[in-house]
């Protein structure tokens, strides 16, 4: 029996902080259109938004009516957005400093493209010509292939066409990853020009 009422007075007493309010606080809600007010909150605005107000009628606070689930989930949700929204701002800050500091003007963007480019263009070069010695070669086995057109043609030679048309779509492969490499330094680059252009045509000029 005791345990009984020592737990309904836990349920029959107010919030804390309804019970640390200033003396003389008068709490008031709005219960199904109608204000109800005392000087410890009413059973009535538990769970509720309700006002803490002076003897004289001066709201002193307010406290909002606790989160539902969804509320909270949404609550969470907006935060993370924000969250991450500040981290992807800070990180552009990092970006575009990197490259203030990285690059010393337009020009220098264009040279250190053009360097890049060249150094590709070079291995492209010479994927080409490489490429262009496979062909040749293949045309030699075609040639000789051509001589058994009607008896089998040797294992031997079989085999080296087979190397040589793997060889050329191998090559070949090389070929497009050096031409897309070189698309990719010309985009890198001028992404970053235009990015170093905005910036600094953004900065005030010293005095």
């Amino acid at each position: 029996m005791r345990r009984l009422v020592f737990v309904s007075l836990l349920v029959a007493l107010p919030p804390v902080h309804a019970q640390t309010a200033p003396r003389g606080t008068v709490y008031c809600c709005t219960d199904n259109g109608h204000q109800v007010c005392g000087d410890v909150l009413p059973p009535q605005c538990f769970g509720k938004s309700y006002r803490e107000m002076s003897p004289q009628g001066t709201v002193r606070r307010t406290v909002e009516a606790p989160l539902s689930p969804e509320q909270l989930a949404k609550r969470e949700a907006e935060e993370r957005a924000r969250r991450a929204e500040v981290a992807r701002q800070r990180a552009e800050m990092r970006r575009n400093q990197s490259l203030l500091e990285t690059y010393s003007s337009v020009a220098d963007i264009d040279t250190r493209r053009d360097r890049a480019i060249e150094a590709v263009e070079l291995e492209l070069r010479q994927a080409e010509a490489r490429q262009a010695q496979l062909v040749k070669k293949r045309s030699g086995l075609l040639r000789e292939a051509e001589f058994f057109q009607k008896r089998a043609m040797p294992p031997n030679l079989a085999a080296a066409l087979r190397d040589s048309d793997s060889e050329l779509a191998a090559q070949g492969s090389v070929i497009e990853a050096k031409r897309r490499d070189i698309e990719a330094i010309r985009s890198r680059y001028e992404q970053d020009r235009s990015r170093y252009i905005a910036l600094t045509e953004s900065r005030p000029f010293p005095r």
